[in-house]
């Protein structure tokens, strides 16, 4: 278990940290609900601009038991220019280095987190340049002894999992956006000298999620508000589908810990992965006809017979559970005959059968699919050839080593791409 000494075996606690303007939406939605088990306080709000973290924390401070000001003083950093990165990856990786002080110590604050979940929009430049830094830098921190000049204080980091959550752009964005989320991707999957990177980085595309059947009562959440966001009607489909990712290292059984959901996925070389859910199902519907749509709403296009591994997640009323209404055996065995009809019976993975608190006659179910191919992704709203436009564009007008750069990401998404289908 990546819980530290003493810590509950049910309860893998979680750090959030969110970058930019996309990524503290995501978070901040996190913290709306009523309570946040796995979660609690351990959140930082990352940003270069101070009236979008503010727009955060308006959602945030209202959640958590402090105040406003020790919020501000202990879980958000400003870094780089106010006026922001102008939606420049490469700017956003550049002042996360120049500013890496500033980012380093409120995240500090999450010290007592036994794993770190990034959100991040890859269309962006202060959160989708910024991301991959720090990871790396906490990657590294053990080996070089120091984060942010305090050899002390980065024991904690020490083997950390840290998994992302990465939203691609809407369809229908400006090139440079699609162009950011590809060398994102990249620089999030493997470090530019080719070793890994995140252990995880969960894809999310906003293009998909709008177009997938509404789910867990989104259209009453937002019912009488006059004008909802787009991102946030996708952010709610997210948020449940982290939820569901969390509860499967805590209250459950034939619990999944925190790094199995990675160490079986990188074993078939996979730092990659989506979510897709059926929610609210009755309980009278069949486990695998519910595994089934859950794979029907994966969160990104996929061919789900090129995964690597296949996690199901099912999540009950503790009632029912006790009550032998639905048991981890009808999981297992729900799981396997999915696995054998799709034809994935080699793939590596996992099931659980995870408590809901109370009562109720509904269930919900969470598949995590890793290392599938990314082709139907990066096809969705013509996203490489976008990125192929304002690659070119860029390499007219630049100098130096950004031209070197972005084709060194390029080919270690290749590779890595390739590294799979061998």
């Amino acid at each position: 278990m990546a819980a530290g000494p003493g810590a509950d075996r049910d309860a893998t606690r979680w750090g959030i940290i969110a970058s930019g303007q996309g990524g503290c939406r995501i978070a901040s939605q996190l913290f709306t609900r009523t309570d946040n088990p796995g979660v609690d306080d351990r959140i930082v709000l990352i940003n270069t601009n101070d009236t979008d973290i503010k727009e955060s924390l308006d959602r945030v401070d209202a959640q958590l038991t402090m105040d406003r000001e020790m919020i501000s003083r202990e879980h958000v950093a400003l870094f780089g220019p106010a006026d922001g990165t102008g939606n420049d990856f490469f700017d956003g990786e550049r002042f996360a280095e120049e500013g890496f002080d500033e980012i380093y110590q409120p995240i500090n604050n999450t010290a007592r987190s036994d794993a770190l979940m990034y959100t991040v929009a890859l269309g962006g430049g202060t959160g989708n340049g910024s991301t991959p830094y720090i990871i790396d830098q906490f990657r590294q921190a053990p080996e070089g002894g120091a984060v942010a000049g305090s050899s002390s204080e980065a024991t904690w980091l020490n083997d950390i999992p840290q998994f992302v959550l990465a939203a691609w752009p809407f369809r229908g964005e400006l090139d440079q956006r699609y162009f950011n989320a590809v060398c994102g991707l990249s620089r999030l999957l493997m470090r530019e000298e080719g070793s890994p990177n995140a252990d995880i980085t969960l894809l999310a595309s906003n293009a998909r999620l709008k177009q997938l059947p509404e789910e867990n009562n989104d259209t009453e959440a937002v019912a009488g508000a006059e004008a909802v966001r787009e991102e946030d009607l996708v952010n709610r489909r997210i948020i449940s589908a982290l939820d569901l990712f969390i509860s499967a290292g805590r209250t459950a059984s034939d619990t999944i810990d925190v790094r199995d959901y990675a160490r079986q996925p990188q074993s078939r070389g996979a730092y990659h992965g989506t979510f897709g859910t059926a929610l609210e199902k009755p309980l009278g519907l069949g486990l695998e006809v519910a595994i089934e749509k859950a794979v029907g709403n994966t969160f990104v296009p996929l061919d789900p017979s090129t995964a690597e591994a296949a996690y199901v997640v099912v999540r009950a009323p503790q009632r029912k559970v006790n009550a032998g209404k639905i048991t981890g055996g009808d999981v297992r065995g729900a799981f396997a005959d999915w696995r054998e009809k799709q034809d994935l019976s080699g793939v590596v993975g996992m099931h659980t059968l995870s408590k809901q608190p109370g009562g109720g006659n509904t269930f919900d179910v969470l598949v995590f699919l890793a290392g599938f191919d990314l082709t139907p992704l990066l096809e969705e709203s013509r996203s490489w050839e976008r990125y192929e436009s304002e690659r070119d564009r860029r390499e007219q007008n630049s100098t130096g080593d950004r031209g070197k750069r972005i084709r060194q990401l390029e080919e270690n998404l290749r590779q890595y791409r390739n590294n799979l289908e061998g």
